[in-house]
Formats: C-alpha cells, structure tokens, sequence
C-alpha cells in the first residue's frame, strides 16, 4: 500500500471522528440547536420587534371578535396583550443619546480631577498693586573725611564689593607751618649758611636732610598756625636774619562719598578700623 493511500485513510478516519463527536455520539452532550435556545428564554412571547405592528391593535374580521368576545379565555388573551403593550419593544439600533452620557461622564470627572491640580500647580504671583505697595529702601549720600591713603583703599575695596559706586578726592591742606631757609645747592653751602645763622645769635636751627625738595634747607622752627609762625619770622628779622621765611607743611588726606543705605554704611565700616568717627553727611549743594 501506498503512502498516498495511507494519508487518505488517515484524514477520512479523522473526519469521521470529528462527524461523530460533532453528533454526539461519543458521549458528549449534543449541539444546541436553534429551537432549544428559543425554549430555554423567559417568556418568548413577549419578545417584539420594532418593525412589529403594535400588539394591541384590534383584529380586522368580525367573526374573529365574536368568537373572542364569546369564548371565557378572552380575558386571558387581553391580559397578555395588555402585558405585551407594557414591555417596549426591542430597537436594533444603538441608543446614542446613553452613550453619549457613558462617554461624557468620564471626561467631566477627568476634568473635575485636574481642575485642582492645575490650580494647586499654578503658581501665586503677587499682583501688580501687591508689588507696588513695597517701598524702596531710602538711600542717602554719606562721606568719609580725613582718611590716610590706606583706609581710603580699603574703604574703596568694601564698597565695590557691596555693589556702590564711590567717589574718592584727594585733599592737601596745610598741617603746620614752617619758618626756614630755603634749600642750599649742597650739604656745603648748607653748612655754610649755618654757621652764619649762628654768628647771628640763633641756636635752635637744623639742616633738612632727606631727599626732596626740601632737602639742605635749615629748619628754624614748626608752628600749628601760621600768625605764631609770622611772629617768630619777626623775631629772626630782628636779629638780622634776612633770608629765611615762611611755608606751610602740607598734608594729604582722602575723602570718599557714596549713596547708600545706613545698613550698607555701616557694614562697609565694618572692615576698616576708625572709619565710624570719620562718617558725616554729604554737604548740601
């Protein structure tokens, strides 16, 4: 035997098989057909179609009514059609207007669920008339006087740290006043011009000798004002000393101003030892 012909055994044996437990003849139930499904629904009379003509709708022959009027089950037959009027007949088509509230229902709960978030996300922004009501801090111009070169530096560094812009003079004023002979052209000259002053009688007197402008004059004496000066000059003169005079001893200071806050004035005198003393306001101009 072939193998062509043992595969066609194979697939008949298997349809037949398949044919018989479709039957039921193996044992299992039998299929369901459409006439069981039919009897096992609850009251299938009352099952209306919508193309269905209404179910109370009286019959048309008279001899029909007769009969229906004479035999004693006509209330039974009204009873089942007043019942079958009751139920609504069935639509073949969706009802929209249910399932356009299903699908609307969830949106509005989605919707009420992220109104919160979005306005526990949103952040509060001070409105313009809340930011308005703040008022600015008050400035004012303040000055430091008669500071020496290094605490005018340091000042200046603290106030470009805060931010301030700061505006630095320098001052010469005289600090004392000085009564002298001019410088000489050498230590000789200056030597000689000594020994004449003390021939004239004058004791208190020295020779300048650190380089600089002022260096070989003869210093006759250092006065705090200028008149106590002009009167020892007088003096000299007197005694015949006919060179000599009168120069003021200039000092240099510093003066430093800002616009600031109290706050800030105080923080930048923080760094800088006696500046606290040294802190007026600006003169009016």
């Amino acid at each position: 035997m072939s193998t062509h012909r043992i595969l066609i055994i194979i697939l008949l044996a298997l349809n037949a098989i398949a044919f018989a437990g479709i039957q039921g003849w193996l044992g299992g139930p039998p299929p369901r057909t459409e006439p069981e499904r039919l009897a096992q629904q609850l009251d299938p009379e009352r099952i209306r179609l919508a193309s269905d003509p209404p179910a109370s709708a009286a019959p048309a022959t008279g001899a029909s009514t007769d009969t229906a009027a004479s035999t004693p089950e006509a209330p039974a037959d009204t009873t089942a059609e007043a019942d079958a009027a009751e139920i609504p007949p069935l639509s073949m088509e969706p009802d929209s207007s249910a399932d356009t509230a299903a699908a609307e229902a969830p949106a509005a709960e989605t919707v009420a669920a992220e109104t919160p978030r979005a306005e526990a996300a949103a952040p509060e922004t001070p409105s313009a008339s809340q930011a308005a009501v703040t008022p600015p801090v008050p400035t004012s111009c303040v000055a430091w006087s008669d500071l020496s070169e290094a605490q005018a530096d340091a000042l200046m560094r603290q106030l470009r740290n805060s931010g301030a812009s700061a505006e630095r003079r320098k001052i010469e004023t005289p600090s004392s006043w000085w009564v002298r002979v001019p410088p000489q052209g050498s230590r000789e000259q200056a030597e000689e011009q000594a020994r004449a002053l003390r021939a004239l009688g004058v004791r208190d007197l020295f020779i300048v000798q650190e380089r600089g402008p002022a260096q070989y004059a003869i210093s006759l004496g250092v006065f705090q004002t200028e008149a106590r000066a002009r009167q020892m000059l007088a003096e000299l003169r007197a005694q015949g000393v006919r060179n000599a005079g009168v120069a003021p001893r200039m000092s240099t200071a510093h003066r430093i101003q800002a616009q600031l806050t109290a706050d800030a004035a105080r923080e930048a005198e923080s760094g800088v030892r006696g500046l606290a003393s040294r802190r007026t306001a600006c003169a009016q101009r």
